[in-house]
């Protein structure tokens, strides 16, 4: 009863792309890579190296050129290490951590979820998340409460998968962030950034700040909300932050989506198009 619970919960929407042209000119690629307000140096440089492949600059051939770029690094289903969510307030950063759950109960393996988020509301939405999917969730108000929790927990039940749902901080901050690192050095996890996929040279700056503490990897929310997704590509380049997962809705009956290069590629050429404005101008 509780695994049918648990697949309903998780249960994927399948992701729709709108049709590629079926000729990939040279034009054709860079006036989609233009529309994302991908920064040009970056644009042409992803050009040079689809053209260096031969045959059409599509989805397979920027593909690799962002392979060549970039950085991609799922989080596998299974955690063997705690993951600790930290991002701006607002990024999507406690129903990332109830999907994180979600996939390591359905792959097998025990989970827990740990709240250090002492915002108001925020620990109310982790337990209704927790109870939803039916794991355990603990209370974090300090460093040592932290560490307290996550001992608490690995104990109780060794192998368990364990995310933590850390306070929004603000990057340009320095009194937050060094609050952040305290909050991060009292435990052994992997810091994982999650951040809306919108923005421009701001997600830029908060992705190198985040780097800064150790962080790895990126879990990009609001996919479905982004339609330009220059600012993602370049912070990705800019940070050398790995592209862990993409999240295309708020709910966790959306699963995280793995990301690959061949993924991004897709979205970029053939994602949404242009806006309609009313009269069927665009």
């Amino acid at each position: 009863m509780e695994r049918r619970l648990l697949a309903a919960v998780a249960e994927p929407r399948a992701a729709e792309y709108r049709p590629a042209p079926q000729d990939w000119t040279p034009d054709a690629v860079a006036a989609r890579l233009a529309f994302h307000e991908i920064p040009a140096p970056l644009a042409r440089r992803l050009m040079q190296l689809a053209g260096s492949l031969g045959g059409e600059a599509g989805p397979a051939a920027i593909g690799q050129a962002l392979d060549e770029v970039l950085r991609f690094q799922p989080l596998a289903a299974t955690l063997d290490r705690p993951v600790a969510l930290i991002g701006a307030p607002g990024a999507g950063k406690t129903a990332a951590a109830a999907k994180l759950a979600v996939r390591a109960v359905l792959a097998g393996q025990a989970a827990a979820l740990v709240s250090a988020d002492t915002a108001a509301g925020a620990e109310a939405q982790i337990e209704a998340f927790a109870g939803l999917i039916r794991v355990p969730v603990e209370s974090a108000a300090s460093p040592g409460d932290l560490a307290a929790a996550v001992a608490r927990l690995q104990t109780e039940e060794p192998g368990r998968a364990i995310v933590i749902d850390t306070p929004g901080v603000n990057p340009f901050d320095r009194a937050e962030m060094a609050q952040l690192r305290g909050l991060l050095g009292a435990i052994d996890a992997e810091p994982v950034l999650v951040t809306p996929a919108q923005g421009g040279g701001d997600l830029e700056d908060h992705a190198v700040l985040f780097a800064a503490l150790g962080v790895q990897r990126l879990i990009a929310t609001r996919l479905d909300l982004s339609r330009r997704l220059g600012g993602l590509v370049q912070a990705l380049a800019a940070s050398g932050l790995a592209f862990a997962q993409g999240a295309a809705s708020p709910y966790i009956a959306e699963t995280l989506e793995p990301m690959n290069p061949f993924s991004l590629a897709r979205r970029l050429l053939t994602g949404a198009a242009e806006p309609v404005l009313p009269g069927g101008s665009p």
